[in-house]
C-alpha cells in the first residue's frame, strides 16, 4: 500500500483526498496545521462549469440543491468608480449537471469533509523537515 500525506485541509486538499478514497492501494492523511477546518458560514465562492464537472467525480450531484444558486450571468465594474463595464452570459456553458454554481465556502468544506473517513485529517501538524528520498519523501513533524 503506497501512503499518500496531502498538506493542508482547504477545498483543494480535500478534494485529492476525496479521488483517492475509494482506491484501496493508497492510504491518504490529511496533515492540517491548525485544530479544526474553520465551517463558519463566512463568504460565498464561484465555480466555473470546469470545478462542478470535477467535483461531479466525487458526487457532487448529491449536493443539497438549496444551499447552491446557478447564476445566469456575470456582471463586471470597474473598481474605482462602481460603473458597470459589462455583462457576459454564463448560461450558454452549463449542461445539466455542470452549471455555473454559487455556494457558501463552509457548505463546500462540509461536503468535502463528510466524504472522508474521520481519521484521514491530523490536525495540529506542522511540516519541519522534508528529507527526500530515492523513491519517497519523509515528512517530518514535532508532532
Amino acid at each position: 500500500m503506497k501512503k499518500i500525506a496531502i498538506i493542508g485541509a482547504g477545498i483543494s486538499g480535500l478534494y485529492i483526498a476525496n479521488l483517492f478514497k475509494d482506491h484501496k492501494d493508497y492510504q491518504v492523511t490529511i496533515y492540517e496545521k491548525r485544530n479544526s477546518i474553520e465551517m463558519e458560514e463566512g463568504y460565498g465562492i464561484q465555480l466555473s462549469v470546469n470545478s462542478v464537472k470535477l467535483l461531479n467525480k466525487i458526487g457532487f450531484t448529491s449536493f443539497i440543491e438549496e444551499e447552491k444558486f446557478n447564476p445566469k450571468k456575470i456582471d463586471f465594474y470597474e473598481i474605482k468608480n462602481s460603473k458597470k463595464i459589462c455583462d457576459l452570459d454564463i448560461s450558454k456553458f452549463n449542461s445539466e449537471n455542470c452549471k455555473y454554481t454559487t455556494l457558501n465556502r463552509s457548505k463546500l468544506l462540509q461536503f468535502l469533509k463528510k466524504q472522508l473517513d474521520d481519521n484521514a485529517i491530523k490536525y495540529n501538524c506542522s511540516i519541519d523537515q522534508i528529507e527526500y528520498e530515492e523513491d519517497s519523501i519523509r515528512l517530518i513533524s514535532k508532532n
